[in-house]
């Protein structure tokens, strides 16, 4: 029943604006309300236990940040202001943050100090961290909107990938710096990815990575998922439940995961303890619960608004379109499944002490090959020729890395992501999954492990 009304929602959302369709569209979505309640799905805020969630901190943070000088780029925003916020409840020197926007005249303080600036500016970075000679750097800032990035690629690869490499070189041409954090996203542990705010995260990675090795200070990073205080698609939903004739979403069927800014916040600080020489760690929420479909946050914010309104679906627009394969995840322990590390990722998985953070690092990297792709992505002008060396940079990384990857999981990871079964429920081909299917089946070609994976051949179009 509720499949026969998604066919009906799809077939009129089109018509929206037409008086009939309208009304038809307002019915079915009552219709789907009452559903959902009976399967106890609208009872309360999808998203109300991640709202709850507090993430621990180590037990000397305090030691670990007595007396220090502290950089916050992108302070003025929803996880910099958080972090401000727990940074100022330790005896912390100084902080200061770096950031275009200006900081809110409540966020004043005797300990802060505002410097505003561009991270896409190096010489201003430099000039900065020369005046206050700052020990803990954490970089927050970065255009995080994946719709806005497919339309404006030069401004997002510049900003978060440039803008991340200014920040490391200025990190490394300070002696007083001993600890950079990276803001990362759970979208960099795709295999690959030709999404360009995905992309640019991925390359940021790859970057941290290859400065653990090559310079002298720390590194460390973070992959957030969806941060409910600030998040595109929460803020969307509700402002269009309380103002507008109609609630769009991409489609049914598409869940996300989240947590709160404060998690965030303190996943920051946590790198602090756990961050290692020779690689750059990544540290994610542990229990980030079952993952909620945006159709039932809508439909849950049509129910509390009392008004009588329908929920239409557009479809996926770009920077929202690649599939989500099954390979992803390490299907061995289904207990510990989480969309934010992936197999590869796995082999070096750890839990902090009070194991709700996962630690891990990304697979084996060539440095001198992410040094080589990323001058052009750094000298490129312009959207397709921003785009294009980003992505050739990507796939010469990740072809390369799949060479030095344990090829047991490579084998694991097509024979769960290419199940027919899983294919047919998803109505969906080994093709749908771009460029990586390739990679894979081609970085087995020569070795004994292909035979485990040929018969899957036929999927590949």
């Amino acid at each position: 029943m509720i499949e026969d009304l998604y066919k009906r929602i799809w077939k009129l959302s089109g018509n929206v604006g037409q008086r009939d369709a309208y009304t038809n569209l307002v019915s079915l979505t009552s219709e789907l309300i009452t559903l959902y309640d009976q399967q106890g799905r609208l009872s309360e805020d999808p998203f109300q236990p991640t709202r709850l969630r507090v993430l621990s901190l180590p037990e000397n943070m305090g030691e670990l940040l007595k007396d220090r000088v502290c950089v916050i780029t992108g302070g003025s925003g929803c996880v910099g202001s958080a972090l401000l916020d727990e940074l100022l409840q330790f005896e912390v020197k100084k902080i200061v943050v770096f950031d275009m926007a200006p900081l809110p005249a409540h966020r004043k303080h005797p300990k802060i100090v505002f410097e505003q600036g561009d991270v896409r500016c190096k010489q201003r970075l430099l000039s900065a961290f020369a005046a206050h000679q700052p020990e803990i750097v954490f970089h927050t800032a970065a255009q995080r909107d994946p719709g806005y990035a497919e339309s404006h690629i030069f401004e997002t690869i510049s900003t978060n990938v440039t803008g991340t490499l200014n920040v490391v070189l200025a990190c490394e041409a300070t002696p007083s710096v001993k600890h950079c954090a990276f803001s990362s996203t759970g979208k960099s542990s795709r295999y690959f990815t030709e999404e360009v705010y995905a992309g640019t995260k991925k390359m940021c990675e790859y970057i941290l990575d290859m400065y653990s090795r090559r310079g002298r200070v720390r590194y460390c990073m973070v992959r957030f998922t969806h941060i409910l205080d600030n998040s595109l698609m929460n803020q969307q939903l509700m402002r269009e439940a309380e103002s507008n004739d109609y609630i769009a979403v991409h489609c049914p069927g598409k869940f996300v995961t989240a947590q709160n800014v404060n998690e965030g916040a303190r996943l920051m600080m946590n790198t602090l303890a756990y961050a290692e020489e020779n690689h750059s760690n990544f540290l994610l929420v542990r229990n980030l619960e079952w993952p909620v479909e945006s159709l039932e946050m809508a439909l849950y914010y049509i129910k509390r608004s009392g008004r009588k309104m329908p929920v239409i679906f557009l479809g996926n627009p770009i920077g929202y379109t690649e599939k989500f394969f099954r390979g992803q995840m390490d299907w061995s322990n289904p207990h510990e499944l989480n969309l934010l590390i992936n197999v590869y990722e796995q082999r070096y998985r750890k839990y902090n002490q009070d194991n709700d953070i996962i630690i891990s690092h990304i697979a084996p990297v060539n440095d001198d090959l992410i040094a080589q792709t990323l001058e052009p992505i750094v000298n490129s002008t312009g959207d397709t020729d921003s785009f294009t060396a980003m992505k050739s940079a990507l796939r010469q990384i990740v072809e390369d890395s799949l060479q030095r990857v344990d090829k047991d999981d490579t084998v694991n990871i097509l024979n769960w992501g290419l199940q027919q079964k899983f294919l047919d429920a998803e109505k969906a081909k080994a093709s749908d999954y771009g460029q990586i299917i390739p990679m894979m089946f081609k970085s087995l070609e020569t070795s004994d492990y292909y035979k485990h994976v040929e018969g899957l051949l036929l999927q590949r179009i």
